[in-house]
């Protein structure tokens, strides 16, 4: 897998997982950005570990501040004179166990920021970027080059409903929204933009939750295949999107959850502790926990 790929929150977690795909995939030059500059330097040695052929640009980048994320692609640009792939994947959780009523605006605008208007911002200037290059990524189809290919990462609750991630989930499902605008109107340029949704995946922000009370870690059991998603696993079907393998896939959103979107109850179940503000009729005064559902 030829080319340069640049991804945003790659510091831990998801993204760190994707830049470890990319390289055992063969894409040995990386964009690396995030706000963690200790995280970037540590899985830009793990990288080297894995291809000592590989070499990295590491970019202090805030996504939703737009003279931050022009200068990303600018020391990626200077660094490797092109962007192939781009990841989107940097993005912070609402205010946990908080309904719409009690969310305060200041917190709503900085989820809002980041994973929406930070999605935007980059994936704009990643597109000003790949206009400018020539169409040199070939393709295993025999359909003719292409100039670059984006995947935003998005949720499952950018489609489901819960009472209390109402500020993660419109800008979630704002991310699908954007994908598939620009895939609309890139196509004929040789650039495709797709979005995964990861459902429950076993991340340094699930640790936090699990660790806080926001999740009960019985919830696994309602996820059809029993166990947490791991990072790899959505690095996978990332770099899949990125690969010539997915020339004619466009405007496409990949669910990787374990089947959770489509339980054969039509719901998720989701356990909050006892202080949760939720006010689901299954609670009762014998249990400590409150499970509330997830809509689909």
């Amino acid at each position: 897998m030829k080319g340069v790929a640049l991804i945003t929150g790659s510091a831990s977690g998801i993204g760190r997982a994707i830049a470890h795909t990319f390289v055992l995939e063969g894409c040995n030059r990386l964009v690396l950005a995030d706000l963690n500059e200790e995280g970037l330097k540590t899985v830009s040695k793990e990288l080297k570990a894995l291809d000592s052929e590989v070499e990295t640009c590491l970019v202090k980048c805030d996504v939703s501040i737009e003279e931050d994320v022009q200068r990303m692609i600018d020391e990626g640009v200077k660094a490797f004179g092109s962007i192939h792939y781009a990841v989107n994947n940097a993005g912070i959780s609402s205010k946990p166990r908080v309904r719409t009523h009690e969310l305060e605006v200041e917190s709503y605008d900085r989820v809002q920021m980041v994973n929406q208007r930070g999605v935007w911002l980059c994936e704009r200037a990643e597109l000003r970027q790949m206009l400018k290059q020539a169409p040199v990524l070939t393709t295993r189809t025999g359909t003719g080059p292409q100039r670059g290919s984006i995947v935003n990462i998005s949720s499952i609750f950018g489609r489901v409903a819960h009472p209390s991630v109402g500020a993660y989930a419109a800008s979630k499902a704002a991310v699908l929204g954007i994908t598939r605008t620009d895939a609309c109107g890139y196509g004929s340029d040789g650039i495709r933009v797709n979005a995964v949704s990861p459902g429950f995946i076993k991340t340094p922000l699930i640790d936090v939750a699990l660790r806080a009370g926001t999740y009960s870690a019985d919830m696994v059991n309602s996820i059809p295949m029993k166990r947490w998603g791991s990072p790899e696993e959505i690095a996978e079907g990332v770099v899949f999107l990125c690969s010539e393998k997915a020339s004619f896939i466009t405007g496409e959103e990949l669910v990787i959850d374990g089947g959770s979107l489509f339980t054969t109850a039509g719901k998720l179940r989701i356990s909050l502790s006892e202080d949760s503000p939720d006010q689901s009729p299954t609670r009762t005064s014998k249990d400590r926990s409150a499970t509330t559902y997830v809509m689909l």
